[in-house]
């Protein structure tokens, strides 16, 4: 079988409009796989599936727009109508004492959410899918995901500014979901943070990838416009992500 994204959020730093902060369900052979878990996308997630239904977890960093629905999660499969759930929950390490401090149980979290510390570096093998983690750009340890299975290639960078590291992570992907969070019109902008439209797209021709998917786009910016900078640097179909959107590769 071949691997399938659903998109859960796709807004940067907060929520917007009609967009939820960053989660991306995959699926392959009948397991889920969550790729991080930002504010509003457990709503999302809910339309599509049972929160049960959720077999692994990755989150690529400790900031809120990409792992503050985990609490929710957490919550929902504690107290589950069918009984307590678990998920094991790969995440760089330290985040099972950072996220507790807000919980007044941490065992229980994390009995709940079985915490596993993962690094740039690491190959997790998960329901057919083999997942490669590379390291991003970003001013926290953050952890950007090849997924392959199905003989497909699906990479997610995560938060960050352009990288050799990125793009050796993306190569040849078939599909590339990357941090378009700004557009070249509001430099000068912070460095080694997130990238521009331009910048996506550079990276995504660079890497050679089948498609781009443009997304952690800020609320305040036009989606479609940082799309259309990214075609101007890749030649390539660019997607803009919205939420709920479904793509087979």
């Amino acid at each position: 079988m071949s691997l399938q994204l659903t998109v859960l959020g796709c807004s940067g730093t907060h929520v917007g409009p009609e967009r939820m902060c960053s989660s991306y369900m995959v699926e392959h052979d009948g397991f889920r796989l969550l790729l991080d878990c930002g504010n509003g996308s457990l709503s999302n997630l809910q339309r599509r599936w049972d929160v049960s239904d959720v077999d692994a977890i990755i989150i690529s960093h400790l900031h809120p727009d990409h792992f503050a629905d985990l609490y929710g999660l957490y919550y929902a499969l504690r107290f589950h109508p069918d009984g307590p759930r678990s998920v094991p929950v790969y995440a760089p390490r330290g985040t099972w004492e950072f996220a507790g401090q807000l919980l007044d149980n941490v065992d229980t979290f994390a009995e709940t959410c079985r915490f596993a510390a993962a690094r740039a570096g690491d190959v997790l093998e998960l329901g057919g899918m083999r997942v490669t983690l590379f390291a991003a750009n970003h001013p926290v340890e953050t952890l950007a995901s090849r997924v392959e299975a199905g003989g497909k290639t699906l990479a997610y960078t995560a938060d960050t500014a352009a990288s050799p590291d990125l793009q050796r992570g993306a190569q040849g992907a078939d599909l590339l979901i990357a941090d378009a969070t700004w557009l070249e019109k509001q430099r000068p902008l912070p460095s080694g943070v997130h990238m521009t439209g331009f910048e996506a797209g550079r990276t995504a021709a660079e890497a050679d990838v089948g498609r781009l998917m443009t997304t952690h786009v800020f609320p305040s910016n036009d989606p479609h416009e940082v799309a259309a900078e990214a075609a101007r640097a890749y030649d390539g179909e660019v997607i803009v992500a919205y939420d709920l959107q479904e793509i087979v590769l």
